[in-house]
């Protein structure tokens, strides 16, 4: 599935609610992932089963009831809670609003955030969101079929109000607005083109995993990565336009260096505990590029 266009349509956001299950797989929602032996259990754990006792076990999780039963010393083993909190920021503003391919990145944001809605659905969890343009728009946490319709509206409002100025809150500050209005082991979804300075984007994802799991979900146009062939190519944003002159060696040296430093710089982001992180460029098929690991050949 290609995202098209320059603006996202309502309506087909809202068509998006029959790939839910297949969202809900490609961000890995159902996996029951186990916390190591030796931590304790904590808030937002479920029990998942009982093992044999092996050393180096914290004796705090010895399942005493089942030991006694079996003769054998057994540990408990624990597992994040199924049916946690999802919350996505999806960021519009005004950079988003650019494309050399099939759509703007903004479109591709729009359906990316539409589909983690109707992922959350599928699953019959909460859902939350907040839409940021050049004003934010909450999605209150609550029943994930409703609160999927709910973002679906406030996307294509909020690509109208990025198309009509600039600016918008940093990250960061999107990030605090989330975790604060999120339950703890709450899972966000960011969905963005990270171009916020490295201080807001390390800012953001501290705010965020003190809450809980994050992803990043990179969104980028593939003229960003890598130059076309040397020449000269009009631009234009429907107000003014420009010319790219990549005939210079040093102009494409140097936009080799920063998208190289770009990539690196989420690779850090994504290397840190409690976060996983996907790239998805305009004009690739969303559910082929959330199946490539992060960092892999686009």
């Amino acid at each position: 599935m290609i995202p098209t266009g320059v603006r996202a349509a309502p309506e087909a956001l809202l068509a998006l609610r029959r790939y839910g299950p297949e969202m809900r797989r490609l961000l890995a929602l159902d996996a029951a992932r186990e916390r190591p032996a030796s931590a304790a259990p904590a808030q937002g754990m479920d029990y998942l089963e009982s093992r044999p006792y092996t050393p180096g076990d914290d004796v705090r999780r010895i399942d005493w009831r089942v030991t006694a039963r079996t003769g054998r010393t057994h540990t408990k083993l624990f597992r994040l809670e199924r049916g946690r909190d999802l919350y996505c920021i999806a960021d519009l503003r005004a950079p988003m609003r650019f494309g050399t391919r099939a759509a703007f990145k903004s479109v591709v944001a729009a359906h990316l955030a539409a589909l983690a809605g109707w992922a959350a659905a599928a699953g019959g969890e909460r859902f939350g969101a907040l839409v940021a343009g050049t004003r934010e728009q909450s999605v209150p946490t609550g029943e994930a079929e409703g609160s999927a319709g709910a973002l679906c509206a406030a996307l294509a409002a909020g690509e109208g109000a990025s198309a009509a100025g600039s600016g918008g809150a940093p990250l960061d500050a999107l990030a605090a607005r989330a975790a604060a209005e999120s339950a703890a082991g709450a899972r966000f979804l960011v969905v963005s083109d990270f171009a916020d300075p490295d201080a807001a984007l390390a800012r953001m994802l501290s705010q965020l995993r003190t809450r809980g799991e994050v992803i990043l979900a990179w969104i980028f146009d593939p003229l960003e990565l890598r130059l076309p062939p040397p020449g000269r190519y009009p631009l234009a944003d429907g107000r003014a336009r420009l010319v790219l002159d990549t005939t210079q060696a040093a102009v494409r040296a140097a936009h080799a260096r920063e998208a190289a430093a770009k990539r690196a710089r989420l690779a850090r982001l994504a290397a840190e505990p409690g976060v996983r992180a996907r790239a998805v460029g305009t004009g690739e098929d969303l559910f082929a590029a959330l199946a490539r690991p992060f960092g892999a050949p686009d």
